[in-house]
């Protein structure tokens, strides 16, 4: 199996982070450049959504969800990265699920924010989108206390999710845009200290 990674991508470094929390080593990653097409035509034959991850089966499908992918993850180490139990299986996805919802308003703000600067935007976007940004925060800062997984346990996956968004928040300084919450950001710095976070650091291709 071969999955397709970008440097920049939080989804795809979720998939990255997984598949090196449970040391599934039957998966050759490749790291495509800036742009799909750019990096590799083989991996733009299986998705016609031209984005990454994506993974290639040994049959040749090819899935190019990151959520998916990371289903696959979890049936091939064994259950690792989703608890069986019903209550936990289902506080983890949401963790997940709210972490996807972290990337795509970041991308929206990114976005607003670079057409703001060329004097094309919609008004009051912006504001609306670090509203909702820094809703989803507070949640995190002052809901139940987050524990870090010892070194040798593997983090699940809406675990993972959660810090490699807010890692690329700040990768991409969009965190500035908020106040402080300091417990977020104290497990936050905690959880990048693990082996496969500081192995698959944010690299932004189209910058060099």
């Amino acid at each position: 199996m071969i999955l397709f990674s970008q440097r920049h991508s939080p989804f795809a470094r979720k998939v990255e982070v997984a598949l090196l929390e449970t040391g599934f080593a039957k998966i050759e990653v490749r790291h495509l450049a800036d742009h799909v097409r750019q990096g590799d035509e083989a991996a733009y034959e299986e998705n016609p959504l031209n984005t990454a991850p994506l993974l290639i089966l040994d049959d040749g499908r090819g899935v190019f969800d990151s959520a998916e992918i990371c289903f696959y993850i979890n049936e091939f180490s064994r259950g690792a990265l989703i608890p069986k139990d019903s209550g936990e299986r289902e506080a983890v996805l949401t963790l997940q699920h709210l972490a996807t919802g972290l990337c795509e308003l970041g991308a929206d703000l990114r976005w607003e924010v670079q057409q703001n600067a060329l004097g094309i935007s919609v008004p009051g976007l912006r504001d609306d989108l670090i509203s909702q940004l820094g809703a989803a925060y507070d949640i995190l800062e002052h809901g139940p206390p987050m524990a870090r997984p010892p070194g040798d346990e593997v983090a699940d996956i809406g675990t993972i999710a959660l810090a490699t968004a807010l890692d690329w928040l700040t990768f991409r300084g969009l965190d500035r845009y908020l106040p402080p919450h300091p417990n977020l950001d104290w497990w936050v710095d905690g959880f990048r200290e693990r082996p496969s976070m500081a192995a698959t650091e944010y690299e932004d291709l189209s910058e060099l």
